[in-house]
């Protein structure tokens, strides 16, 4: 049975997408934004108005991994 000697460490890179209110500019989060359509709706958790956004229009923000504990 062969050990690994040494293991590359995982590069894993969360994305979501941000698009502003249009009523009081707070960021709204989409995690799921390939999957969207290419017009969209979403409600502000700030101040409840409801908006509808086009696919384009939403900026990538890339997040490290996670995990407060590193994998073994």
């Amino acid at each position: 049975m062969a050990v690994l000697q040494h293991q590359r460490a995982r590069k894993s890179v969360y994305e979501r997408g941000v698009v502003a209110c249009e009523k009081c500019a707070t960021p709204i989060y989409v995690y799921k934004y390939r999957s969207l359509p290419e017009e969209f709706s979403v409600r502000c958790s700030h101040c409840g108005g409801r908006g509808m956004y086009k696919k384009r229009a939403i900026a990538i923000e890339s997040m490290p991994e996670r995990r407060k504990k590193p994998r073994d």
